[in-house]
């Protein structure tokens, strides 16, 4: 899969696992992700490529501030996650 700046993805393993993220940057075997929670944008979460589920919901406007090397708001990635997953970090049943 390939995996792109601003696309929200689910954590498969872990203590966050069923959580949503955005990914903020990419490396050859992990990325590193914000919620804009506890993962701020400034000081994102990384993850394996292996640990994630990725999603068909991308966010443009993160994604064109992350490629011209700007950082969005904790609060801009909070309200694309609250749009498209209102209940982040809560385990469906």
């Amino acid at each position: 899969m390939q995996w792109l700046l601003g696309q929200m993805v689910t954590s498969k393993q872990g203590r966050d696992h069923g959580h949503h993220y955005v990914i903020v940057k990419t490396e050859d075997k992990c990325c590193f992700l914000a919620d804009g929670r506890k993962a701020a944008v400034v000081n994102p979460k990384k993850k394996n490529y292996k640990h994630l589920q990725g999603t068909l919901t991308y966010s443009k406007e993160i994604g064109e501030k992350l490629i011209l090397n700007q950082l969005p708001t904790d609060a801009e990635v909070r309200e694309f996650l609250n749009n498209h997953w209102p209940k982040n970090g809560q385990k469906e049943e």
